[in-house]
């Protein structure tokens, strides 16, 4: 018997799953940035993936968590995203705020106040106040 000579493959290099996700979502943020409507929030994300991009590790686990936190700072981009598209008028500057916008409410017992006025680019300062006895010295409305 004639002895065949073993013909051998080369096989690809295994392509590492988290690191295609990883450079799928690079193409994605960098998308979202150029739709940020503020500066501020432009710099800010540009900060968090150069930290994602200079994070090097062969761990899956590292990867897999590095993947983790982008995929919520995309989900936090797209937010700015949608909320810039409220607040921003056509020439580019942010609308007027009203400051009648502020809102607080009693409970039935008058035991609890419950305040909140938003803060246009911030957030939403939040007051509450809780009593046993509504007779304290509240002034109720």
């Amino acid at each position: 018997m004639s002895e065949r000579p073993e013909i051998t493959q080369k096989k690809p290099a295994p392509v590492d799953i988290y690191d295609e996700e990883f450079h799928n979502n690079l193409k994605i943020a960098k998308g979202f940035i150029s739709e940020l409507g503020s500066r501020g929030d432009k710099q800010i994300c540009r900060k968090w993936i150069q930290k994602l991009v200079n994070l090097k590790s062969d761990n899956p686990v590292v990867k897999k968590n590095r993947n983790s936190f982008f995929k919520y700072l995309l989900w936090v981009m797209e937010q700015a995203i949608k909320d810039s598209a409220f607040k921003i008028e056509g020439d580019g500057k942010q609308g007027a705020t009203d400051d009648d916008s502020f809102m607080c409410k009693w409970s039935s017992d008058k035991r609890t106040y419950m305040a909140a006025k938003p803060l246009p680019g911030l957030g939403t300062l939040v007051y509450m106040a809780v009593s046993k006895d509504p007779t304290l010295g509240w002034d109720h409305p």
